[in-house]
């Protein structure tokens, strides 16, 4: 755009100095033609002086010699024809000198064309010049205000476009109500603030049904507790094999639901940035209760683990192996095996089962949020139980790896030695 102002600045400057100043050189062309009233005046003078050897020739704007009728030179101002022949060629003017009704010399007129001509040229390249000068400094200074009150602003409201569409709704639109965009720079400001408003009230409101759904996430979780509870209490007492076996059912279902709850409350935590943990020293033989306490029908077969202190916080240990003992149950339904070894900096404990285990291209996928084996389509979960586990992990600075080992799935826990 620059260039293309540029570009028409020369031509306007062409164009407009141009006539200007062949105008004011056709005036003084006008000016420099032959008076033939001054001619007059000196032929009158040259005459009446004609005996007069002491007569001083006057001045004149043009160039003029006198000659006799011999051609002997009387006077010249200028460094022209002497002669008749020579006047003649040059295309002079001659004009008779008359005394008394008798021809006693000639005045001859030099032919100026030439010099008019050049002179002519040279004034127009002059006025040229000037009048460009004029008109270029004259444009140029309209340039300059056109780049400072519209092309510059426009750059600056594109560049707040841009900032805006990548979603920097932090950084004003500074106001100058000089320029053309005056106003619509305080309009824009203006929307800037509204749709940062409006993101910080979405996120807001993000922020409070997710603290809601964990809310009640975490709510859910006390009558659930109950329900299991009082079917236990209620197992114990019944010796109807039906009754006992709907009993049970229905504490496993409370478990299930007690699951997916757990997993829905945790996930939501992570979301608000809130899935903390509080590590602290414990012995090995506590991640041994741990387990079993998890193994709450009795699939492990095999448990060994080396004696050790890990860091790690024991409530986020406890969801961790929950999650792991009951995808076990609920996905390969076999017994489980657990076993543990120790390098420099980690423990770490393998829980395998005979479930078949899953595709390979699917180990790193099920550890993913809201992804599950293709083994699972059948089966109720959301998949956040392996995602939140392998989160959990590494927030305690350890990890969570998962491969087919065995005839099953084997899940890889590394927790950081103390």
């Amino acid at each position: 755009m620059r260039k293309l102002i540029l570009a028409v600045l020369i031509s306007a400057v062409i164009l407009l100095a141009l006539p200007f100043a062949l105008q004011v050189s056709q005036a003084d062309g006008d000016v420099a033609h032959l008076s033939s009233v001054e001619v007059n005046e000196l032929l009158n003078k040259v005459e009446k002086e004609w005996d007069n050897p002491s007569f001083v020739y006057p001045g004149q704007s043009f160039h003029y010699a006198v000659l006799d009728n011999n051609e002997n030179l009387r006077y010249k101002n200028y460094g022209g024809a002497e002669t008749i022949v020579h006047a003649t060629a040059e295309r002079d003017t001659i004009r008779d000198i008359v005394v008394d009704d008798e021809v006693v010399g000639k005045l001859i007129i030099y032919n100026e064309l030439e010099d008019i001509q050049f002179k002519m040229e040279r004034t127009i390249l002059y006025k040229y010049l000037f009048f460009a000068g004029g008109v270029f400094v004259l444009l140029l200074i309209v340039l300059l205000g056109v780049e400072v009150k519209v092309i510059r602003p426009f750059d600056k409201l594109k560049e707040f476009a841009s900032a805006v569409a990548a979603g920097d709704l932090d950084k004003p639109l500074e106001m100058d109500r000089e320029n053309v965009f005056g106003a619509f720079t305080e309009g824009f400001d203006i929307m800037r603030e509204r749709l940062n408003e409006a993101r910080e009230s979405e996120l807001q409101m993000s922020i409070s049904k997710k603290e809601l759904i964990a809310q009640l996430s975490h709510d859910i979780k006390t009558p659930i507790a109950s329900i299991k509870a009082m079917s236990e209490v209620l197992g114990a007492k019944e010796d109807r094999p039906l009754v006992k076996e709907k009993l049970e059912s229905i504490g496993a279902k409370a478990d299930q639901i007690d699951g997916l709850v757990s997993n829905l409350f945790i996930s939501t935590l992570d979301e608000l940035n809130k899935l903390d943990v509080k590590e602290s020293d414990m012995e090995s033989v506590e991640l041994e209760k741990i387990i079993k306490e998890a193994d709450y029908n009795n699939r492990i077969k095999e448990l060994e683990l080396p004696e050790c202190l890990i860091l790690c916080d024991r409530l986020r240990v406890n969801q961790v192996i929950s999650n792991i003992i009951f995808n076990s149950y609920k996905y390969a339904d076999t017994d489980i095996f657990v076993s543990g070894v120790t390098d420099v900096d980690f423990l770490t404990i393998s829980i395998t089962d005979r479930g078949g285990g899953v595709p390979v291209e699917e180990l790193n996928l099920i550890t993913k949020k809201y992804k599950r084996g293709s083994n699972a389509e059948e089966k109720q979960g959301a998949g956040l139980g392996l995602y939140i586990s392998k989160e959990l992990m590494e927030n305690m600075q350890g990890g969570l790896e998962i491969t087919n080992a065995d005839g099953g799935l084997r899940v890889n826990l590394s927790f950081k030695l103390a």
